[in-house]
């Protein structure tokens, strides 16, 4: 069985703890307040094959911004794929996604590491954006990501953003399975349901 850890990056605020409860634990809560790390579980079938996928939700560490920054490392060293998460009613968290990318991928190799630019909660009104979907994908296309638009809130692409970032991850290192025993601080596991793709 394939395992892989997968990072939540973003602002604070942007909707990282909501994608990662509806797809581990099919739920949405609204207004969930984190204080400390979440880390969840789930089993899943991707083209026949059993993955274990560890979300880690990096709620409250700035990234791409000043912070502590020795944390951040750790995530980044764990981790084998990545979310930036921006709001799409948020333009000063989608200016920061470069700085992320850039942060991240001092470290890891995007050609073994993939991240996708994820933009969270496009079920608002189209008076609330603050951000287009053209000015999302040129990003991705520029830091040469994959994008997708999701909501947790109404259950929009959030399965389809998990399965393509695993399946990149996975289609990039055939022979990679394990993930060693987490050393992250504050984890909270939780087990979500086994799901075949």
């Amino acid at each position: 069985m394939k395992r892989l850890r997968l990072i939540i990056t973003g602002d604070r605020g942007v909707g990282k703890t909501s994608l990662a409860t509806r797809f581990c634990l099919c739920g949405f809560v609204p207004d969930y307040d984190n204080f400390l790390d979440e880390t969840f579980r789930k089993l899943m079938i991707i083209d026949e094959e059993c993955v274990s996928v560890e979300v880690l939700d990096g709620s409250d560490y700035e990234w791409g911004r000043n912070g502590p920054q020795t944390v951040r490392r750790l995530y980044i060293k764990e981790a084998s794929c990545f979310f930036i998460v921006y709001s799409v009613a948020c333009r000063s968290s989608f200016e920061n996604v470069t700085a992320i990318y850039q942060e991240v991928f001092m470290a890891k190799d995007p050609e073994l590491c993939p991240a996708i630019i994820v933009a969270a909660k496009c079920d608002l009104a189209d008076s609330d954006h603050e951000v287009s979907t053209s000015e999302g994908q040129r990003l991705a296309e520029v830091l040469g990501c994959e994008f997708i638009e999701t909501s947790a809130k109404e259950d929009h692409n959030v399965t389809e953003a998990f399965t393509s970032v695993i399946r990149l991850t996975t289609s990039r290192n055939p022979h990679w399975q394990v993930v060693h025993q987490s050393s992250l601080p504050h984890e909270h596991r939780c087990l979500g349901r086994c799901v075949v793709i």
